[in-house]
């Protein structure tokens, strides 16, 4: 194995952080911890070290919340819509919880697509009630 920073060198151990390899002049220990320079930053600063990212998974709510909204923009909006907004608060909740969880903007845009479902229905149901 050889340290990530100087090819050709080496490695002694891993990044508790990053998980990558490095030799023991680019890591330094963190309350118990060793570190590489980039996490070592974040371990000072009690932030959660990058995950990465071939250990990253898709939240499936977020998937679920977008197939919803999207559904509900075409049929069902007064269902779907809240349906969709529900899940998508759900997976941004489950994914600020847990840092191997992708999926943030299929969260988003379910919510933004969610609530235009929404409205969309209000203003069909708005113009039928009006037009009667």
């Amino acid at each position: 194995m050889d340290c990530r920073n100087h090819p050709g060198t080496q490695a002694a151990d891993r990044c508790a952080g990053c998980a990558e390899t490095f030799c023991p002049n680019c890591l330094v220990e963190v309350q118990g911890q060793r570190y590489c320079g980039e996490c070592k930053v974040m371990a000072v600063r009690d932030e959660p070290p990058p995950v990465p990212e071939d250990q990253i998974r898709e939240c499936e709510e977020a998937g679920a919340a977008l197939k919803y909204a999207i559904i509900g923009l075409f049929c069902f909006g007064i269902i779907l819509g809240p349906i969709a907004i529900s899940k998508a608060l759900q997976a941004k909740k489950m994914i600020d919880a847990d840092p191997t969880l992708g999926g943030s903007g299929k969260a988003t845009a379910a919510l933004w697509i969610g609530t235009i479902a929404l409205i969309l229905w209000g203003f069909g149901f708005l113009s039928r009630f009006v037009g009667a």
